[in-house]
């Protein structure tokens, strides 16, 4: 009787500990299945090939409903550029227990191509062996990624193709990043430069102080600093080169970029061409005192031989006048008088001067028109038909633009004096 109560105790209480593993095991899946249900995450189970297991995760991002993934061939959505090597990747995990995450990619049911980042770990399934995932939709991270791969390739192809030399400056004035033209320019090596030297390394000592100066408010304030200007560099042989420069604050850091452009031959030429032009402003006024000195010269001259003609000619021409000659011969002595009176007028020489085109001829009749000569009078005088004096007249009028005119001839010619 004895042992009978103690068998029945015995089963109680191992009825109630029981009773206490289902409730403790009922807890666990039911945390189970609300991980399954609500996690971010993806599982499933995957088991001799098919998926046995999946929870909405999966079923959110592939688009497929819970009865078309169960069952079905778990490799079926990889992208099948990815089977191969992810088969591989697999086996290497499972066989050495990594729990490593990778990357691969898969084609939704709408023909959607997602990235998948996923870690696996081999478990039992209803007593058989299988694999339990975990997988992350990472699409948007991919999408990221490969926009700013693109937008760094195509920055540094900028960087690179931009024709002028281009380099980064850290706060510090550290250069941390040099294009293959600022090699060319300067004869410095990237690998040399980059992180290794300060752009004061290769400023001309003589630019120093204004330069720190404009680096110091270009990372204050930007827009308070000219946005070009001209500087001297020193390369690595020594030469001294002049840049016309652009620098500007990269938005969101205290980073400098600087391009700048080699001038060193424009200034040479604009040096060359300065000293050419103080030569020519020494040879115009050399040119200037000549001039002057030829006018001098001239008028001297022409004092000279006005007065050896008053002095020399004249009184010999008055003697003939008051001499006894025949009348004939007097118009002569009177017409050679005139003329030599009016060679040394301004007259004559203005109207060499003005009108070019007219012939010694008719600069002499223009002269007796002046003196109120008639065409007669001229004609008996030059010993030549009173024709042509009317022609002369004609021509004189056509050179002088008095053709359409109605102008008095010799009252223009008197103008002129």
């Amino acid at each position: 009787m004895k042992d009978l109560k103690q068998t029945i105790t015995l089963l109680e209480q191992e009825i109630e500990r029981q009773g206490r593993l289902n409730d403790t095991l009922t807890e666990s899946r039911h945390i189970q299945n609300t991980i399954l249900e609500k996690s971010l995450v993806g599982y499933y189970i995957v088991s001799e090939g098919k998926f046995r297991v999946v929870n909405p995760t999966i079923i959110a991002y592939t688009g497929y409903s819970l009865n078309e993934l169960v069952g079905r061939n778990a490799d079926f959505m990889i992208h099948p550029d990815d089977k191969q090597n992810l088969k591989k990747i697999t086996r290497e995990r499972l066989a050495q227990k990594l729990s490593s995450p990778y990357e691969f990619r898969i084609i939704t049911k709408r023909g959607d191509i997602r990235w998948m980042m996923e870690v696996i770990a081999p478990i039992l399934f209803e007593g058989n062996p299988a694999i339990l995932g975990n997988s992350m939709n990472i699409t948007q991270r991919k999408t990221a990624e490969e926009k700013l791969m693109k937008s760094e390739i195509l920055y540094h192809t900028i960087f690179e193709m931009t024709g002028t030399s281009t380099i980064i400056i850290e706060d510090d004035k550290t250069i941390s990043l040099v294009n293959s033209e600022f090699e060319k320019l300067t004869g410095f090596r990237k690998e040399d430069t980059e992180g290794k030297m300060t752009w004061l390394e290769v400023v001309d000592k003589r630019d120093h102080p204004w330069m720190i100066e404009l680096h110091r408010k270009i990372l204050i304030d930007p827009d308070s600093v000219p946005r070009n200007y001209e500087f001297r560099i020193v390369d690595r042989s020594g030469r001294v080169k002049y840049l016309y420069h652009t620098a500007g604050l990269i938005p969101g850091t205290r980073q400098v970029i600087s391009s700048s452009m080699d001038i060193t031959e424009l200034k040479e030429k604009e040096e060359e061409l300065t000293i050419k032009s103080h030569s020519l402003e020494d040879l115009n006024a050399t040119l200037r005192v000549m001039l002057r000195q030829r006018e001098q010269d001239r008028e001297e001259l022409e004092k000279t031989l006005l007065s050896n003609v008053k002095e020399f000619v004249l009184p010999y021409i008055e003697k003939l006048k008051n001499g006894h000659i025949q009348n004939n011969y007097m118009t002569y002595v009177d017409l050679i008088d005139s003329s030599l009176k009016e060679i040394l007028s301004p007259f004559s020489r203005k109207l060499s001067s003005k009108f070019s085109k007219l012939t010694p001829k008719e600069i002499q009749v223009a002269n007796l028109i002046k003196d109120g000569k008639s065409s007669k009078e001229i004609a008996n005088l030059l010993n030549v038909s009173s024709s042509s004096i009317d022609v002369d007249r004609y021509r004189i009028r056509t050179k002088l633009g008095l053709n359409n005119k109605k102008a008095n001839l010799r009252s223009y010619l008197a103008s002129l004096t």
